[in-house]
């Protein structure tokens, strides 16, 4: 009998047993979609994290801060290296420099009439939605202006303005920042998840650098901030920068470029969000085991509901490995049907996910071909011991069977 007609056979018993059919797949079905999804999902979440973490740096401004901001624990006051006009100078004096800016951020309350609320703060230049990666959706960015003359303005997020404001205007409002009042010139939003929402919430505050310094005299600049000319290789001149500003402090860790270690966090978020969803991929994987074990229980039943039919075509000539393949090939399009469902129901999750939340989750077409290669070995490794008991059936008590 060729492989065609055992086929054709093969889905004509389906056919007929079609409750018992589908219910045998399921199992399949459920365990493939599931590792699917899980796949999906987990690199969906990782590119989403990566991501955030990798919007606050861009490919042209390099980010360099004193070493104790990035290093392990909290730094004891006084230990922090401040970064001065030298250094600023030191950066700017490199070719390929555009331009170099200093950067304050940290924490502070603000005030609007009998509501207050914790912010996060960022002091910087007029570019500075460029630094920090946010839009002005209602007015206007402070100005360079702004910054020469230390004007008391400032722009806020806008889920800042909805919790001091509401659904009133912002815009002219004045707010008051450790005493000192500061006019509302701007409403800003994100242009995408960073590291900062993430970690420290979305209730931001922008003001000049120059107005920091005034409100804020003990702080000391977070980072600076060197634009780079297009067409400068960047990690090289990062490095140069920084080896120079090190030269310059005595210490030869004093500053690091931060925009390398942002690139190494995303690296080390990759590899734990990828063992974590191969780990839990393995657990949905038990579902796929389970599905086989049914297919195994279904087979061995289907082998003693057709011993006469065993029985007869043993007697008209049909050899053994005939019919192992018969039963092996039965066993395998059920567990290969159930597969292909289960990588249709996975693709359709994947898609409902982009499609409903945003999270860019999707299969790689590797995985969706191992699912089904898998699937189809669970068919001949749990089809094969029904197989060979058909095989080794005694004709005679075979054909007395009833």
């Amino acid at each position: 009998m060729s492989l065609d007609e055992m086929l054709r056979m093969a889905l004509a018993s389906l056919a007929a047993n079609k409750t018992r059919a589908f219910l045998t797949m399921l199992g399949i079905w459920i365990g493939v979609a599931s590792i699917l999804s899980i796949v999906a999902i987990g690199n969906g979440g990782k590119a989403l994290v990566i991501g955030a973490i990798s919007s606050g740096s861009q490919r042209n401004v390099i980010q360099i801060v004193p070493r104790e901001l990035v290093a392990p624990g909290l730094p004891q006051p006084g230990q922090v290296l401040s970064i001065d006009d030298s250094d600023l100078a030191i950066a700017a004096s490199f070719s390929g420099v555009e331009s170099v800016n200093e950067t304050f951020y940290g924490t502070a309350v603000v005030q609007s009439g009998d509501k207050s609320d914790n912010v996060t703060l960022f002091a910087g230049p007029a570019d500075l939605d460029h630094l920090a990666r946010f839009v002005v959706v209602r007015g206007h960015m402070f100005t360079a202006e702004d910054v020469l003359s230390h004007g008391n303005v400032a722009v806020i997020s806008q889920s800042l303005a909805n919790k001091l404001f509401g659904s009133g205007n912002p815009l002219g409002a004045v707010i008051t920042l450790s005493g000192v009042p500061l006019e509302v010139i701007g409403v800003a939003e994100p242009e995408q998840a960073s590291l900062y929402s993430l970690v420290m919430g979305s209730d931001n505050l922008y003001i000049p650098d120059t107005t920091c310094e005034d409100i804020f005299p003990n702080w000391t600049a977070s980072e600076m901030d060197v634009v780079v000319n297009p067409g400068v290789d960047v990690q090289s001149l990062a490095k140069r920068i920084v080896l120079a500003l090190n030269i310059h402090a005595g210490d030869p860790t004093a500053f690091v470029d931060s925009s390398g270690l942002v690139a190494s966090v995303a690296a080390l978020i990759g590899k734990v969000t990828t063992i974590l969803t191969a780990v839990i991929g393995a657990v949905a994987g038990i579902a796929l085991l389970v599905g086989g074990v049914g297919v195994m229980n279904i087979m061995l039943v289907s082998v003693t509901e057709r011993t006469q039919e065993i029985g007869i075509r043993v007697s008209l000539g049909a050899r053994k490995r005939d019919i192992v393949l018969q039963f092996l090939v039965e066993s395998m399009a059920i567990t290969s049907l159930g597969g292909v469902a289960g990588i249709a129901t996975g693709l359709a999750v994947s898609g409902a996910l982009r499609g409903l939340t945003g999270i860019p989750a999707f299969v790689p077409w590797p995985v969706g071909a191992l699912a089904f290669v898998f699937s189809a070995a669970i068919g001949v490794v749990c089809g094969l011991y029904p197989a060979v008991k058909a095989a080794n059936l005694n004709p005679i008590d075979a054909l007395r069977y009833e």
